[in-house]
C-alpha cells in the first residue's frame, strides 16, 4: 500500500487545525454570545434573537483573496514571524481582513435578510491555509498571498529576495452554507418580503448589528444553547 496519499491527508489535517487555532479566543466568544441569544424561527423571531438556516446570495459575490472563491463572506489572517519575545517562544505578527455583503438566511419557517452595513464579528472555519519559508522563490506558490500582502503595503521579500517567514488562512460563507446569526431584529419594507393582508406593504424580517450588540455570523455546524 502506498503511504503517500495517507501522508499528504495527515499534512492537510494538522494544516487545517493549525489555521483554525489562529484565533481561538474570537472564536470561542462569538460562539459564546450566539449561545447566550435566544433561538428562534424566521417567522417567530422578534427582538434580539439567532437563526439558523442556509445562505442565500443577495446580488453580487465576494471574491475571496486568496482562494478566489465566491462567497458572501470571508475572513483572511496572515501571520509573520518576527523576533522572539524569550527562548523557544515565536513572535508571530498577524495581518487580519474580513468582509461581508448582505445576505438572506432561510429556514422551514421563511427567509430574513442579514445587513451586513453594521458592526459584525464573524467565527468562520479556515478551510484554505499554507506558509512560505525563506528558501521559497517568490511568488512561485503562494502569487495571491503575494498580491494580498501588496496591496497591504506589507514587504513579503527578505533581502534575497526570496518569501518571509508567513503562515496563513482563510475562511469563507459560501451560498448555500448552513449559518447561524444574531443581532437585533425588525420587520421592513421590502418588495420581496410578505403581505399580513391584502392591504398590508410587503415586510421581511432583518437582522442589523449596532455597537452595543453587533451582529454574529458562525458557519458552525451545530450552535447549541438556549433554545435550540
Amino acid at each position: 500500500m502506498d503511504p503517500a496519499p495517507y501522508i499528504a491527508l495527515a499534512v492537510l489535517t494538522l494544516g487545517l487545525v493549525a489555521a483554525n487555532s489562529f484565533w481561538p479566543s474570537r472564536r470561542r466568544r462569538v460562539e459564546r454570545a450566539l449561545v447566550a441569544r435566544p433561538r428562534a424561527l424566521v417567522h417567530d423571531a422578534h427582538g434580539t434573537t439567532r437563526l439558523t438556516g442556509r445562505v442565500r446570495r443577495i446580488g453580487e459575490l465576494l471574491c475571496a483573496p486568496l482562494s478566489g472563491r465566491p462567497c458572501v463572506a470571508y475572513e483572511v489572517v496572515v501571520q509573520e514571524l518576527g523576533r522572539s519575545s524569550g527562548p523557544g517562544v515565536p513572535a508571530w505578527r498577524s495581518v487580519e481582513r474580513s468582509d461581508a455583503h448582505p445576505f438572506l438566511v432561510a429556514d422551514e419557517s421563511g427567509e430574513a435578510r442579514i445587513d451586513t452595513s453594521g458592526p459584525y464579528l464573524m467565527s468562520l472555519s479556515y478551510d484554505h491555509s499554507g506558509n512560505t519559508g525563506g528558501f521559497d522563490k517568490f511568488p512561485d506558490k503562494h502569487p495571491a498571498l503575494a498580491t494580498f500582502l501588496l496591496s497591504l503595503a506589507v514587504v513579503p521579500t527578505n533581502w534575497l529576495g526570496r518569501w518571509r517567514r508567513f503562515r496563513y488562512a482563510e475562511g469563507v460563507l459560501e451560498d448555500g452554507e448552513l449559518v447561524s446569526v444574531s443581532a437585533d431584529s425588525v420587520l421592513e419594507v421590502d418588495p420581496m418580503g410578505e403581505r399580513a393582508d391584502l392591504r398590508s406593504p410587503p415586510r421581511r424580517l432583518v437582522l442589523r448589528g449596532t455597537e452595543a450588540r453587533p451582529l454574529l455570523i458562525s458557519d458552525a455546524r451545530e450552535v447549541q444553547g438556549s433554545g435550540s
